[in-house]
């Protein structure tokens, strides 16, 4: 390049010495030398007006013929467009390919910008969710999916977990929606049909509630009969007054399994669900100090550091089963004692309540699973510590009505810490809170009592 560069500029000045020298013969120095500059000028803007014409044709024939830097540029500039000609197509080819691939995918693809605006999507996701082309392109997905809980789903960006909900184009079909956040928070979204999955799901849950409530009534009338025995137990033989006090416990046990199944299929299935109201979190605390107390031993120190005035925004009943859950399994896996300490922090950004203990602790491992239903890191604790096995699923659902997390660690040998991350929202610090609270307490019932 630096030679025809060099060429070039020789050559030019060559013709302006040559011009020159003529000049001078004939007397007209600055004339000559005057026509050669705009000769040359002329030449430069004719062949920059023939390049602009071929890029105005898009480059696609053959550039101008030229010589010297412009040809250079010419052929430059040529090579550079066959070189991209052939890079957009092998890229449109990788693109048909993508196209086609997720064409022929069953699970339907999303893309949506960081606003939730449709950009792209495929064909299975066109049917599941009924988007037309070129309609719906541009549109806010929200606007599509009229659901409140995928409204809540994806403004509130809850994404560690898939979402079902039902289809809005087909009747009698669900979907798990499931997005991922990736470049700038643009949203890839995908979808699939889990209608044998949840009516499955459905067949289990109802399994489970309508076999709880049919062992209720046979249950009550052998602890009757038990009961009845119990009052003769004194004339019975050594033996069988073992085998009443063993039924006893047994059908206690089997009782206090039945209540947390009929709970667990009342918080799965959203039945008979709790209003919501601002609680005293000082007042659950002390009614469950007194229910832990009967199952304390001497060795136990059971202790509750909650500020006063912290109120907490949820269903009293179902708090008050997740807090006393996390409570019992501190005391029921500490058998050599120890200090259980139970707290409430606010922070910027959350209300925390926490159980810590210093009992057996758990492998790191088994963790993930603690709450799954009957799961037991131990399988030969159950009958010693008299659990259900229920306990910790009964709190993830509880926290998941609450819009809250639980968070574990532990360590064996050392204790455990049970965690529930409340939503700022749900948390109050307030000494007015209790007089606002009885107020409408006393307007609601007013207004029922009026009815």
């Amino acid at each position: 390049m630096k030679q025809i560069w060099r060429k070039a500029i020789l050559t030019w000045l060559s013709g302006l010495a040559a011009v020159l020298s003529i000049g001078l013969v004939i007397g007209y120095p600055l004339a000559t030398t005057l026509l050669y500059v705009l000769g040359s000028l002329y030449w430069q803007l004719y062949q920059l007006y023939l390049f602009q014409s071929w890029l105005r044709r898009s480059g696609k024939s053959a550039p101008p013929e030229s010589s010297g830097i412009w040809g250079e540029v010419f052929d430059a500039v040529y090579r550079l467009q066959k070189k991209q000609r052939k890079s957009k197509r092998r890229m449109r080819q990788a693109l048909n390919r993508i196209e086609n691939s997720t064409a022929a995918l069953k699970e339907g693809v999303i893309m949506a910008d960081s606003q939730g605006n449709l950009e792209w999507w495929n064909n299975s996701a066109g049917l599941l969710l009924g988007l037309m082309r070129p309609v719906d392109r541009g549109q806010p997905i929200t606007n599509i999916l009229r659901n409140p809980e995928f409204y809540r789903y994806f403004s509130q960006k809850r994404f560690g977990e898939p979402l079902v909900i039902k289809s809005p184009s087909k009747e009698g079909v669900y979907l798990e929606v499931q997005t991922t956040l990736y470049d700038q928070n643009d949203h890839l979204i995908f979808v699939r049909d889990v209608t044998r999955l949840y009516l499955l799901e459905q067949m289990r849950k109802d399994f489970v509630a309508n076999a709880s409530h049919e062992l209720k009534t046979p249950l009550t009338v052998i602890k009757g009969y038990l009961e009845t025995l119990s009052m003769f137990k004194d004339s019975l033989p050594a033996s069988m007054q073992r085998g009443v006090d063993s039924m006893s416990d047994q059908s206690q046990r089997m009782e206090h399994l039945i209540e947390d199944l009929l709970l667990l299929s009342r918080l799965e299935t959203n039945d008979k669900r709790e209003d919501h109201q601002w609680l005293n979190l000082n007042e659950i605390c002390d009614t469950i100090n007194k229910t832990a107390q009967p199952i304390l031993s001497d060795q136990h120190a059971l202790t509750f550091s909650i500020p006063e005035n912290s109120y907490i925004y949820g269903a009293s009943n179902e708090l008050y089963s997740a807090f006393s859950n996390l409570v019992v399994n501190a005391i029921k896996y500490s058998p050599n004692g120890g200090k259980i300490q139970v707290t409430w922090e606010k922070t910027e950004h959350s209300g925390v309540f926490s159980v810590e203990d210093q009992g057996l602790g758990i492998d790191p491992r088994y963790i993930p699973r603690l709450t799954e239903r009957f799961f037991r890191v131990d399988k030969g604790r159950g009958s010693s510590t008299g659990g259900t096995g229920l306990g910790l699923a009964i709190v993830k659902h509880v926290l998941i009505h609450h819009n809250a997390k639980l968070q574990i660690r532990s360590q064996p040998s050392v204790g455990s810490t049970f965690s529930c991350f409340f939503p700022i929202d749900r948390v109050r610090q307030d000494a007015l809170l209790a007089a606002v609270t009885s107020d409408t307490s006393s307007d609601q019932a007013e207004s029922t009592a009026d009815r």
